[in-house]
């Protein structure tokens, strides 16, 4: 049986309604009509894991369990490994319980006695999971692999990345490499990323697919990833704003300042709107590992963050070109009714539909024209519990409220629908917005809104 933690009464399926709307300048009016009439909105989670890596779970298990709750697509992105491997066998010591419940579940799966004696299952390859699991207009599965890489620093510094590929059933050949070596010394983070993104860019289009190339979990564990890394590489258009996170994150050492994934979000965007580079997007994900209560506890869980994305077709590569184009929101426990913006008029509305008892809030954010970029201050970030250690030792740049500025706010009473918008100012370098209602996510981990449901809508300018 999957661990829910106790049920959260999240809005119905994202399938069932209409999607985001954002216009699209390179299509006429005819055509913008009939890709509104066509689209609609899939909810998906592109962060997963499973027995091909460090997950708790077979694959068949995670994706019934996704797909059961009404997801439409899943991206099993195990760490440094696709699972394309036909003879890839796990053995049952220490995994009896996993192994009880998966051949009741899927008495099909292919078991063999290994060494000693020891009962082994061959683990399943995305193209038999596909061919299980794939329904047209209904679900689908999406290649995706985690690149789990460290950068360490000869004044003692070690910097975890983490980058996942979706949309490409294959490992880039840097990490398919004999070569590969999880760990590189001395490299500036935001060329080690860029690198990377510009890999996954270049073999996906010689591949003739369409990648989507994320930086997973930037201030996990320690701010690894500071926003002015990704000020610095506009190869990089998406990170996770929400992941389900661990019980040792960097925010539970740090002052109780307000620096969390939407300062980090408006830090990167707002020098990245002034340089005249792509605005960053934020996906949801869960970050799945464990599913049945496993000593995770309440992080690393199923069905807390995902990705709600508005596309006429449910496929790779219809979903990322959707994202490509911000037609997407990501999701923490809600879900907005609808969410458009004007290029004419530099207007950005969300709708957010009444349910009973909930009192729902939609915030407007920007970032201004005049910020500064010199820093208000700089914190200093030691583990308290490594004082002499240079491991985890960060600094952290606190700049000043012309940056992610909340410009208005629309309270809905409770069983209210919230109907909102915002029209951008001269001096606003582009807008955001997110949806709250009071509440407790499925996660708890220190990095996540507490006591609030949330929704994330992409910047625009």
């Amino acid at each position: 049986m999957i661990y829910l933690q106790g049920e959260v009464a999240y809005d119905a399926p994202a399938a069932a309604r209409d999607g985001p709307r954002t216009e699209d300048t390179t299509m006429n009016g005819a055509e913008k009509e009939a890709a509104k009439s066509a689209a609609r909105w899939w909810r998906g989670n592109l962060h997963t894991h499973t027995f091909w890596s460090d997950g708790r779970a077979f694959p068949e298990e995670s994706i019934s369990w996704y797909k059961a709750r009404g997801y439409n697509f899943l991206g099993l992105s195990d760490h440094n490994v696709y699972q394309d491997d036909p003879d890839r066998w796990i053995a049952e010591t220490g995994r009896e319980r996993y192994f009880g419940e998966y051949l009741a579940a899927f008495p099909d799966a292919r078991t063999r006695t290994g060494a000693e004696g020891i009962r082994e299952a061959r683990l399943s390859t995305f193209a038999e999971l596909a061919a299980r699991f794939d329904e047209p207009g209904r679900f689908a599965l999406v290649p995706a692999f985690e690149a789990t890489r460290t950068v360490k620093y000869s004044d003692g510094r070690s910097h975890q990345v983490h980058m996942n590929v979706v949309n490409v059933p294959k490992l880039l050949p840097s990490i398919a490499s004999p070569d590969f070596v999880r760990t590189e010394d001395d490299v500036p983070l935001p060329r080690f990323v860029a690198r990377h993104a510009r890999e996954t860019a270049a073999f996906a289009a010689a591949r003739g697919e369409r990648a989507l190339f994320m930086l997973n979990h930037p201030i996990w564990q320690w701010y690894d990833i500071a926003p002015e890394v990704l000020a610095e590489t506009p190869e990089v258009r998406f990170f996770e704003v929400c992941n389900n996170g661990t019980e040792i994150a960097a925010a539970a050492e740090l002052p109780q300042d307000g620096f969390d994934t939407d300062r980090f979000w408006d830090v990167a965007n707002a020098f990245r709107a002034r340089r005249g580079l792509p605005l960053l997007y934020g996906l949801g994900g869960d970050d799945t590992h464990v599913y049945r209560g496993e000593p995770h506890g309440g992080m690393l869980m199923p069905f807390n963050a995902w990705t709600l994305v508005r596309s006429a077709s449910l496929d790779g590569d219809s979903l990322v070109a959707a994202m490509e184009r911000g037609d997407f929101v990501a999701c923490e426990g809600l879900e907005p009714e609808d969410v458009s913006f004007d290029r004419a008029t530099r207007t950005l509305s969300v709708s957010v539909a009444a349910k009973p008892g909930a009192a729902r809030t939609v915030r407007f954010f920007v970032s201004k024209r005049d910020f500064s970029e010199t820093p208000v201050r700089t914190i200093a970030i030691r583990p308290a519990a490594e004082p002499d250690s240079a491991v985890h030792e960060r600094t952290v740049n606190v700049y000043d409220d012309r940056i992610g500025r909340e410009v208005a706010t629309f309270r809905g009473a409770p069983g209210e629908a919230v109907r909102a918008s915002y029209a951008m100012q001269p001096d606003d370098l582009y807008v955001r917005a997110r949806v709250e209602e009071p509440g407790q996510t499925l996660c708890t981990a220190n990095l996540h809104p507490k006591g609030k449901l949330v929704a994330w809508t992409q910047p625009c300018a």
